[in-house]
């Protein structure tokens, strides 16, 4: 039976050597990098410019990286401004509209997309805010 003073005195001829063996024309070679996609917001503008029609302004668009366990994409917030006579009309037929809408972005599909505000601006104006997750489509 051993004693624990026995076990925690250290030996050098008691430790072993971890040695790894690799053939000599075996390189250790690092995994390429994922290849880059492009982003999809460019793409997406000009989608929602085309859905809202005649008389329609991007006033603002973010983006940022956005991932879940399983899913690489974009979180975008966007502000349209739509001008004409019937400008309020217009945009809530956009906003109606885009629960069913499909997109078609390169590399990318639209998630959700969600009404944060619409508003009239003026007599001739609306504006609206939008909040949309695209993933990226392998």
């Amino acid at each position: 039976m051993t004693s624990a003073a026995s076990l925690s005195t250290d030996h050098p001829q008691d430790r072993r050597r971890l040695r790894i063996l690799r053939r000599a024309g075996d390189a250790i070679r690092p995994a390429g990098p994922r290849p880059q996609r492009r982003d999809c917001q460019g793409q997406l503008l000009a989608a929602l410019e085309a859905m809202a029609g005649p008389g329609t302004s991007v006033e603002q668009a973010t983006m940022r990286p956005w991932c879940s366990a399983t899913f690489l994409g974009a979180q975008h917030r966007l502000t349209l401004r739509i001008n004409g006579p019937d400008a309020v009309n217009q945009a809530s037929a956009l906003a109606n509209g885009l629960g069913e809408a499909e997109f078609s972005l390169r590399g990318h599909i639209v998630a959700d997309v969600a009404v944060d505000e619409m508003r009239a601006d003026g007599e001739n104006s609306a504006i609206l805010s939008l909040a949309v997750l695209t993933i990226e489509d392998w």
